[in-house]
Formats: structure tokens, sequence, C-alpha cells
């Protein structure tokens, strides 16, 4: 070999042997409620790596996703097979994905029962760090990452946050994040909720591709709180309690990142309460979001006397 290229070979032979995943996770079943929260240095984390099913379970497949991993294995939590027994199943049928074997997977199942699972491969262990914590009902796993104090930090944070299952498994990331993340940066993030309910109250928001991906998904987070606050809004409004209406309102304006559909409703809402004043500040947010739709809606005749799209139109742009 000519002396020039030798640097130029072991280039390619370090890139094709060094590990290229960095993925940390946190899959969790609150009773019947399970999801996953993920974020990733790869594009589009959520098209392929969480799975969560009401009632039975949820699963990862990161490092080098196997993505036949996630239904399949919700398939065997459903049938009753412990996450260990399906686990094992997942791993004997891995079937070489992509060229890949179980050794490049990290693969984490939880069911409704709490009962958890975690198996990381050879190749997945040797990343910057890998490894994963677990408890009754959640695991936290990563590869790629900073240090252990990573998955510390997510499950301390799990554990200690308030709200629904989506609002813990979010500090998680977040926690994540701020103790390291990843060794070799981020770009896309995802959360998925599955309820008994289903939709609406499900969710499964995701950022494929953002230089901030956990602030970005938080926003997805906050704005279906708004519109999970502006429903109930509505509905306590046309029960004729106006304090809990006006109480929602206000958390759905302070979650709604200017979306023009809550302002719109909101409006809706605000009429119902007879509160002119209200009216004119949400289509004004309205109009400041969407200037075309704002005044469409502010020239509906159920306004007639109460605003005008010019006040809509004309009014200052909202922080939020």
């Amino acid at each position: 070999m000519r002396w020039w290229l030798a640097p130029l070979a072991l280039a390619g032979l370090l890139a094709a042997t060094a590990p290229a995943g960095a993925t940390f996770s946190i899959i969790a079943c609150d009773q019947d409620r399970c999801g996953v929260a993920v974020a990733t240095n790869n594009l589009a984390v959520g098209a392929s790596v969480d799975y969560a099913q009401a009632g039975v379970g949820a699963v990862v497949t990161q490092f080098e996703t196997n993505p036949a991993m996630g239904p399949k294995a919700l398939a065997l939590m459903a049938a009753g097979h412990t996450p260990a027994e399906a686990l094992a199943t997942l791993l004997r049928e891995d079937g070489d994905f992509d060229g890949e074997g179980m050794e490049a997977r990290q693969v984490a199942l939880v069911d409704a029962q709490g009962r958890t699972a975690v198996f990381t491969g050879r190749d997945a262990m040797a990343s910057a760090y890998a490894g994963d914590r677990r408890g009754p009902g959640y695991a936290v796993q990563g590869n790629g990452l900073a240090g252990p104090a990573v998955l510390t930090a997510m499950e301390d944070a799990y554990k200690a946050a308030r709200g629904g299952l989506e609002d813990r498994l979010l500090a998680a990331l977040e926690a994540g994040q701020a103790a390291g993340g990843q060794s070799i940066g981020k770009l896309s993030a995802a959360l998925v909720v599955r309820t008994p309910d289903g939709f609406p109250l499900d969710l499964d928001y995701r950022v494929d591709a953002s230089a901030q991906p956990l602030p970005d998904l938080r926003a997805l987070v906050e704005r279906h709180h708004a519109w999970q606050a502006v429903i109930r809004a509505d509905r306590a409004a046309r029960k004729g309690d106006t304090a809990a209406a006006r109480a929602a309102l206000a958390e759905a304006a302070q979650l709604a990142h200017g979306w023009d559909r809550v302002w719109r409703r909101a409006a809706r809402v605000a009429l119902m309460l007879g509160d002119t004043v209200a009216v004119r500040d949400y289509l004004a947010r309205m109009a400041a979001a969407n200037p075309v739709w704002g005044l469409q809606e502010a020239a509906d005749p159920v306004y007639r006397g109460l605003a005008s799209p010019v006040d809509a139109a004309s009014a200052p742009n909202p922080a939020r």
C-alpha cells in the first residue's frame, strides 16, 4: 500500500467498525397507561424505535434498531408472556435484520403489571457508555451516553416528577439531556403514550430533526395539554361552572404556544361565559397567529357587537 493511502484506509476501517449508536429512552406503565420517551442523534427516532399499547406494555428497540421487535413484543405480552419471556423470543428470532444480529441491539420491555426486561448486546456495550436502570413499572436505558449519570438522572426525575405519565416521561428525558445526554450530539426525539380511551387522550409526538429536539418535544406536549384544557373549559362553561371554565382557559393560554385553534375555541368559550374582554383577547391572539383565519373567525355573526375583524387583526402579537 502506498504510504499516503494508509491513513485513509485506517480511517475507513475505524468508521466501519466504530459503534454509531447514541440513544437514551425511558419506558413505563402506570396502570393501563403505557408509554415511551426517547432521544437520539439519528433522524426520526419516533418512526421505528418506540412502541406502546394501553393495558399491555411498552417497548424500545435501539442502538441498531430492529423495528419488528416492537409489534412482536407487544403481541407476546398481550398473549400473556412476561417481558423476560418475550425478550428471549425477540433475541432468538432476531433474524439479523439490516445485517445486524442480537449483539447490536438494546431492547427494553415493560408490561402493565410493572415487570421489566432489558438486553444490551456486546456491540451496544462497546459504545461510549451503555447501560440501564429499572424499577417497578419503568426502565431507563441508553447507549453512546456521556456517562452513567445520564441514566441516574432520568430515573430520579421520573420518580420525583408529578403529573400524567407523559409529563413524567418527558421530565426523565430532559433530565438525561441535562446530565450530558448522548456523547455525539442530538437530532430527534419522540414521546408516545397509549391510554385505554385512545384518541384524543393518546399522545404520539415526534421531532424528526432539530437542533433542540427536547424543547420542541415539550412544546408539542404542552400544546396537547392546552387543547385538553380548552376542551375542559368548554364542558365546564356548558354546565354553568364559570370558575372551572375560567381556570381551564387560563391553563390553555399558558400552554398554547400560539396555536390558533386553541385561541379560536377559547374565544367561543369566553363568548358562552359572556366575557367580552376575553373574547377580544383570544380573537386578537388568533389573528396574530393566523391573520387570514383570524379575520374569518372574528367576522362570524356569533361575535356581532362584541368584536370586529379590525379589532382582532390590529391587536399586538402576544408573547406566547
